[in-house]
């Protein structure tokens, strides 16, 4: 967990956790759980095992002030084989940026409940989709999305942000038949 208690022990800042090599397993709860403070997550060559299922949850909890005590995340893998989902409430965000043959299985924000939820993708790395996905953000070095495996899920992009010009607002048909669809506030 990281987070920020204002128990008055801890100053305000941002957190970080990074692992290189190693394992990290968790039998309760997601892997990385992220509420009232802001945090990076540098992950090259670990082994992962979120039994729970979920990779990375950053929401509203009890520490701080209700309203602004969600958590701002931005993971990074570098070389990673990445199980789990990832969640936001609407006052978080999260950022994943998959690097150097990273893969990620699992769904993204599938409540789209997520205040901001960005998904950033090298060439070198790949989404295996388990469930319908929400993004604000997609950024994908490989402009065919090949390296989307959507195993027949729909991925919803917000098309009004400018980081998804690049997708021009269309619809995509991806390579399991899967979608990749503009969804406007």
């Amino acid at each position: 967990m990281l987070y920020q208690s204002f128990s008055g022990d801890a100053e305000v800042g941002t957190s970080v956790f990074e692992m290189n090599g190693g394992s990290l397993t968790t039998s309760i709860g997601p892997l990385f759980y992220i509420t009232n403070t802001d945090s990076e997550i540098k992950l090259n060559g670990a082994e992962l095992n979120a039994t729970s299922g979920i990779l990375l949850s950053a929401s509203a909890d009890r520490w701080g002030d209700t309203g602004s005590n969600g958590g701002i995340v931005t993971l990074t893998a570098e070389d990673e084989l990445l199980n789990g989902d990832v969640t936001c409430d609407n006052i978080s965000s999260v950022t994943v940026i998959l690097q150097n043959g990273t893969s990620l299985t699992g769904v993204i924000n599938e409540e789209n409940a997520g205040g901001s939820v960005a998904l950033t993708l090298d060439s070198t790395s790949t989404w295996n989709v388990t469930g319908t996905s929400y993004l604000k953000s997609l950024i994908d070095e490989d402009t065919t999305l090949s390296n989307i495996k959507d195993n027949g899920y729909t991925i919803y992009y917000d098309s009004n942000e400018n980081t998804n010009n690049w997708l021009g607002g269309e619809t995509y048909t991806l390579t399991d038949g899967g979608k990749l669809i503009p969804l406007t506030a």
